[in-house]
């Protein structure tokens, strides 16, 4: 019962607002709302009770914790302590908060730092001061009232292109930017795993490469054959359906959350905040409009559990190391990155030390070659060390050259890849060697299916060959490809014969052996010879030794067979 005077007045802020007297949501007006009950409808109790509660920092702190732990929750419905920070911010501009020694730190911003913009004043060509500190809050609002979905808050912007900017928040969270987003971290972003894992799972994938190469180019293996593709295979199966267990696990949790943070922007005002007093001509700050208001949708998720690796990295990264990080770029409502001008904004960056990536269009003015160049053309930076003592020894300490590492994307997908540090050289090489090593198994999956499970024993069915000159050996088969004819004879040249279909007057799949007598027969018996049915064992282009034989007959009943 302490600060039932605060509750005093919001209970009064609301009924005017429902009755007409008051224009502005009672959120979102705070700051005027209680400056006017203040004034004018405070009882004497309350305001002996305000003055006791500001009488001590103590009491000030307590007040602090009360709203964000009490009243918030269940003033608004939310556990957003971005509420919080947001009503204190506002209240630190009337009295008696504004002499509150114990927001001193709410006056300065919401404590919620995000990409900087890179904003070039008039007439500039460069400074420090244009690269501008960015914050965002995402607030919720209640069904049916009528207000801005994003206020900026220290600088002028037309609406459209704010609304263009969360607009692209949006599908970056939830619609077609989110599916690109996904598809890049499946092509080139690190995956979650203990490093353990990531040393296995590679070590895997060099096995398959390894069993690939001695199937296509090692030594006849013989009976190995068998055990060295179900152990292919085996391993090929595993590494595989962990991946994508691995991938569709994390993609789908990833579009619940964004789905989920998608669904609290479209029902939140987003105040961004960037005290520079200027209006902003141009979108070329849209890109960092919209990567703040993803992050303001994300922080804005307090007390939901976080299932999603990939935008708790995000967000993780952004809190950390977010005020290191500037864009610059035009931005479209399906997240596309457009061309600005960029040199002085470059040499901004250079001249802001604490600036140590900057993501922008892809143009010629973000290459590698131009960024160097420009960095040439600044003085290097200098430490600043204590003073020498004097007899201490005299040292000499070389200049350091400004090191700003320049990110270039066509799409804002591309950042989110950048800032949550997902790009990982030795996972797009793991990925191409498994994106081959797949590639060549699956073209190699009717030639193992044959070794493992074998096709069914042809049956020797007619046509036999008229001629004299020909031996016709016609099967029943649906795998052709898979049997080879064999001619052994003492009267007759022996003979090895692919399988292949025929067309013409006697159509049927059928090996065609050439006749030809041997020079040193050791049977004077034109008839003499046994035919044999092999099965046939390849792996892509390599033919190994041949298998079982599976069928057996005489060289008299082939050549009569249809004929009697």
């Amino acid at each position: 019962m302490t600060f039932v005077w605060f509750w005093t007045f919001w209970h009064w802020s609301r009924e005017s607002f429902r009755a007409g007297r008051l224009l502005r949501v009672p959120l979102l007006g705070i700051a005027g709302h209680w400056d006017e009950w203040f004034r004018h409808e405070v009882s004497e109790d309350d305001r002996h009770a305000i003055e006791e509660a500001g009488r001590t920092e103590r009491g000030q702190r307590e007040f602090i914790l009360w709203l964000r732990h009490h009243w918030a929750p269940e003033a608004c419905g939310s556990h957003n302590r971005w509420v919080t920070r947001f009503v204190l911010r506002q209240l630190t501009q009337v009295p008696p908060f504004n002499d509150w020694s114990a927001l001193a730190a709410y006056r300065t911003g919401y404590g919620a730092p995000g990409v900087r913009a890179i904003v070039l004043a008039e007439d500039s060509s460069g400074e420090p001061g244009d690269v501008r500190p960015m914050e965002a809050v995402a607030l919720p609002l209640e069904a049916g009232v009528a207000a801005p979905a994003v206020v900026p808050e220290g600088f002028q912007a037309s609406e459209a292109e704010l609304n263009t900017a969360r607009r692209a928040a949006m599908s970056l969270l939830g619609g077609r930017g989110l599916f690109v987003f996904l598809a890049l971290w499946v092509a080139e972003g690190r995956r979650p795993y203990a490093r353990w894992v990531h040393f296995a799972l590679s070590a895997g994938w060099l096995g398959v490469i390894g069993l690939i190469s001695f199937l296509l180019l090692g030594p006849e293996p013989g009976e190995s054959l068998l055990p060295l593709s179900v152990a292919l295979l085996i391993l090929w199966g595993a590494l595989l359906a962990t991946s994508m267990a691995v991938i569709s696990t994390h993609c789908f949790r990833a579009w619940r959350e964004g789905r989920l943070a998608r669904a609290r922007l479209e029902k939140s005002q987003v105040r961004l905040s960037m005290n520079i007093g200027l209006m902003l001509k141009g979108g070329s700050a849209g890109l960092a409009f919209c990567l703040n208001m993803i992050a303001a949708a994300c922080r804005a998720q307090v007390g939901v559990p976080r299932r999603s690796w990939l935008w708790l990295r995000f967000d993780h990264a952004l809190r950390t190391t977010g005020a290191s990080w500037a864009a610059t770029g035009v931005i479209t409502a399906d997240a596309r990155v457009q061309s600005v001008v960029l040199e002085p904004k470059l040499r901004a960056c250079f001249e802001e030390a604490r600036i140590e990536h900057v993501i922008t269009p892809r143009q010629r003015e973000a290459g590698r070659r131009f960024v160097e160049r420009l960095s040439r053309s600044h003085a290097p930076l200098r430490r600043e060390y204590a003073p020498l003592v004097p007899s201490a020894p005299r040292l000499g300490f070389a200049a350091e050259r400004r090191r700003l590492k320049c990110h270039a994307i066509s799409h804002a997908a591309q950042s989110l890849l950048a800032i949550g540090g997902f790009k990982s050289r030795w996972q797009m090489a793991l990925n191409a060697l498994a994106g081959v090593a797949s590639l060549v198994l699956l073209l190699a999956l009717p030639d193992l299916r044959s070794i493992l499970l074998p096709p069914p024993a042809p049956d020797l069915v007619a046509p036999s060959s008229s001629s004299p000159y020909y031996l016709w050996v016609s099967l029943d088969t649906l795998f052709p490809e898979r049997f080879l004819v064999v001619l052994e004879s003492g009267f007759w040249a022996n003979r090895r014969a692919e399988v292949t279909r025929q067309e013409g007057a006697n159509p049927s799949l059928r090996a065609e052996i050439r006749l030809h007598r041997l020079v040193r027969q050791t049977t004077s018996d034109e008839e003499d010879g046994t035919v044999w049915i092999e099965r046939r064992r390849r792996f892509l282009t390599r033919e190994f030794a041949p298998g079982e034989r599976v069928g057996r007959y005489s060289f008299s009943h082939v050549s009569r067979l249809g004929q009697e």
